[in-house]
């Protein structure tokens, strides 16, 4: 009888606790008592394991379920069978560890449940192990061909339900193919120097003495992370010296950040102030000292936003407010909003489906409604955010609408939509590669720019991958108000 990992145990331990709260699987793993003394390999694997399932628990339960005589599992057997079939199918463990560690895990959540445990596992083994590694090889082909991958494939290489799969493959072409391939890789840890209180190279300093590993990447301020691991007991979060903050992320801020002649800026979308920072942080590089005028829909994150840019070198610049973004267009909002700004940026809510690698739980709880149709509520929103936004421009300012969203139905649809209304009709397109940043840009930071840049002039991040560059999907348009 095989002995139960560690790693596999806590991995068990964890999901059933995902299950039981209906939590989100990177706050439970910050703040769980479950992995205290694992050693590293050990926690490095339960964490793998307990993301990668929640990513993929709705393609794992149908892969298990086909297998079953009778559909019902006790819930502690399934939590065991999902993880044993995500590691078969997605981190390519040896058959006969897989499966022997497996039985065990399901024995750990009842005692009754090793053969069915080895009957269903060892047929996964067999059948499905070798569907999927024919659907990666197909996707490598359309990849290395520039083509657009089939729709199953990318359903089953990366974890989605098909009807997602169906809408990222219209939305990106041959940039699903990456982002199937590349679903379960964890992303890599980076961070951006806080501008506002220290150079870059004072930051890298700061991460260096702390034993972090740095590496500058080619955007300004942005930097990997060779050890993640003392980042939290660092202190230099805490501080706001350093922003985690994906590479796309942090070039949507330095793109949307206004030129060094324009006064006062409006964010809408603020969340807990990170963007706002950075955008500060990328005005003060170009030479200004804008002063911001932010709002968020949630309360909570408006005082939390309001702590964080105090503490990040903003002193009074940035001011915090709670609004619906779509009553931004009447007459009756706050004194802080009622002129114009030179600068308007709309950091939209969205499904986020670029950022799946980091929340492993939208891809499964995201509905179709959401974002596919005539009557999808976040494209709607998103439009009514945008169009309310834009009352607020001034003549000849920039309106900035970015997501983090790989879907056209939240990103080009919305932009052109917004352009063909009425309230958008002052507005015309300014291409992502005009934005008062590039005055600053290393040739490097030039060309992944232009990589993301389509022909009609938004920012998608897929082409930054194609660089070398590992990033979120984020998607970025900007339109400068001519009428």
């Amino acid at each position: 009888m095989a002995r139960l990992a560690p790693a596999r145990r806590a991995a068990l331990r964890l999901s059933a606790e995902c299950r039981q709260r209906d939590a989100r699987a990177r706050e439970l793993l910050r703040t769980s008592d479950v992995m205290d003394g694992l050693e590293p390999r050990d926690r490095a694997l339960a964490t793998r394991l307990v993301l990668g399932a929640q990513r993929a628990r709705g393609l794992c339960d149908a892969v298990v379920d086909a297998h079953l005589t009778h559909g019902h599992l006790e819930p502690r057997v399934r939590d065991a069978l999902t993880l044993s079939a995500f590691e078969l199918l997605y981190l390519g463990t040896p058959t006969q560890v897989a499966v022997s560690q497996g039985v065990e895990l399901a024995a750990a959540a009842s005692r009754r449940a090793r053969g069915l445990a080895n009957a269903v596992l060892r047929r996964v083994a067999e059948e499905d192990v070798r569907g999927m590694e024919a659907a990666r090889g197909r996707v490598r082909a359309a990849r290395d061909a520039g083509n657009a991958p089939e729709v199953a494939d990318v359903a089953l290489v990366g974890a989605l339900p098909e009807w997602l799969a169906r809408e990222l493959v219209a939305s990106l072409g041959a940039g699903a193919c990456a982002l199937a391939l590349d679903a379960m890789d964890p992303p890599a840890p980076t961070v951006a120097a806080n501008l506002n209180l220290d150079t870059e190279e004072g930051a890298f300093a700061r991460l260096v003495d702390a034993g972090l590993r740095p590496s500058r990447l080619p955007w300004p301020g942005c930097m990997a992370l060779g050890a993640q691991a003392g980042l939290a007991t660092s202190g230099l979060v805490e501080e706001t010296c350093v922003l985690p903050a994906d590479p796309a992320a942090q070039m949507v801020s330095w793109l949307a950040a206004p030129s060094a002649d324009v006064d006062a800026m409006l964010e809408v979308g603020q969340g807990r102030a990170t963007k706002t920072l950075l955008l500060a942080g990328a005005n003060r590089r170009l030479g200004g000292k804008v002063l911001l005028a932010c709002v968020d829909s949630v309360a909570f994150k408006s005082r939390l936003a309001r702590e964080r840019v105090r503490a990040g070198g903003l002193g009074d610049r940035a001011t915090c407010l709670t609004l619906d973004a779509t009553r931004l267009d009447a007459r009756d909002v706050p004194r802080e909003l009622r002129g114009t700004f030179g600068q308007v940026f709309v950091d939209a809510p969205c499904s986020g489906t670029g950022t799946m690698r980091r929340h492993p739980e939208v891809a499964w709880s995201l509905g179709q409604e959401s974002v596919c149709g005539g009557s999808a509520r976040l494209p709607a929103l998103q439009l009514r955010m945008l169009s309310a936004a834009a009352a607020r421009v001034a003549s000849g300012g920039t309106l900035a609408y970015s997501t983090c969203s790989d879907l056209r139905a939240e990103d080009e649809d919305v932009v052109c939509a917004f352009l063909e209304s009425e309230a958008g009709r002052a507005f015309a397109p300014l291409p992502a590669t005009d934005a008062p940043c590039a005055s600053v840009l290393d040739p490097a930071s030039l060309r992944i720019l232009r990589a993301m840049t389509g022909q009609d002039g938004f920012l998608r991040s897929e082409g930054g991958r194609a660089l070398g560059l590992d990033c979120d999907g984020h998607f970025l348009a900007l339109m400068r108000k001519v009428g």
